[in-house]
């Protein structure tokens, strides 16, 4: 008898449409979880046992982090197209051991050497954007202690994306805002004076960005660089940046992990390669594509038993979709 893969909910051949239908013959053939409303969501028993994560230790970190309040919600347990649960499948392991996240992770991570811990759904201090409320506010999906290349230390943020369309975008000119709406004309001065982050919100995404120096020189005054999917970047690599000056740490990246073929969502590197020139370090950004990463952990791991649940996993869910 054939498994029930569920009901489709996105049809065609678009990215997204493959990855769901990828989900619900894992869950199907492989986990043998139950479904609910969707073929891609799992029923409340499967999800509660943990069917969303490829291994135990994954299911344990998003259990852990889940505990601690804001960073984790109900889908990453239930929603197998969940960016944060794909987080945790990838990464959950290599937190557990620094020794091979740094051989797997070395080489894709501007000039990380060593991986000393890795911290998920990292929160900053309320005082380092004044943004924090309850589940909103600037967080990363990965925040990395380690070493440089030149054996100083390092910060090293990541942004994981499986099948979202785009990056978030400045709450300000959200689809549907009918409110404080940013004008997409919006010059900025040289202090970003007019950003209604700044005006409306008190919020410190600007003075930290001016603080830090992330910026190329003459890039401002000008029209607003991040009032479009770039927006998301420009924070988590802020992010990044002010944590290392806040750990008096020389050194800092941020970086993307995401499936190349998500067109929407990288429109063939561009939307990268945009938010790269306005940089004044573009090499202090990244982009880890996630099948040279699965590539990389199962060469990484060659033959070791202990392994194969998760490379195995990794490779049936999201490898080559």
């Amino acid at each position: 008898m054939t498994p029930d893969q569920g009901k489709v909910y996105t049809k065609g051949a678009s990215y997204r449409a493959r990855a769901e239908a990828r989900q619900r013959e894992y869950r199907a053939n492989v986990a043998r979880a139950g479904w609910s409303e969707w073929g891609h969501l799992l029923d409340d028993v499967s999800a509660d046992a943990g069917a969303n994560f490829v291994v135990p230790e994954a299911h344990q970190a998003a259990r852990d982090r889940h505990a601690l309040g804001k960073g984790v919600a109900v889908r990453t347990f239930n929603n197998m197209l969940s960016s944060q649960a794909m987080c945790f499948n990838v990464f959950a392991p290599l937190a557990a051991d620094t020794n091979l996240a740094s051989r797997v992770l070395r080489g894709f991570a501007a000039g990380l050497e060593t991986v000393e811990k890795i911290h998920f759904e990292y929160t900053p201090a309320k005082d380092l954007f004044r943004d924090q409320s309850g589940r909103g506010g600037v967080d990363c999906d990965l925040l990395i202690e380690g070493t440089w290349k030149d054996g100083r230390r390092a910060v090293v943020t990541i942004e994981t994306k499986f099948v979202e369309p785009e990056f978030s975008v400045c709450g300000f000119r959200k689809s549907g805002r009918t409110k404080n709406v940013c004008r997409a004309d919006l010059v900025l001065d040289a202090n970003s004076s007019k950003c209604l982050y700044a005006t409306e919100k008190k919020y410190g995404y600007w003075e930290q960005t001016h603080k830090l120096g992330q910026l190329r020189d003459g890039l401002l005054p000008g029209p607003c660089p991040f009032g479009s999917p770039l927006w998301q970047l420009w924070v988590n690599h802020t992010l990044a940046f002010a944590e290392a000056s806040r750990r008096r740490v020389p050194h800092a990246a941020f970086g993307v992990c995401a499936p190349a073929g998500n067109e929407k969502l990288l429109n063939g590197g561009r939307v990268l390669d945009l938010f790269r020139s306005n940089l004044k370090h573009p090499s202090s950004f990244f982009f880890i594509p996630l099948d040279d990463l699965i590539g990389r952990i199962r060469e990484t791991c060659g033959h070791d038993h202990k392994y194969r649940p998760w490379r195995d996993g990794l490779a049936a869910r999201y490898a080559a979709i």
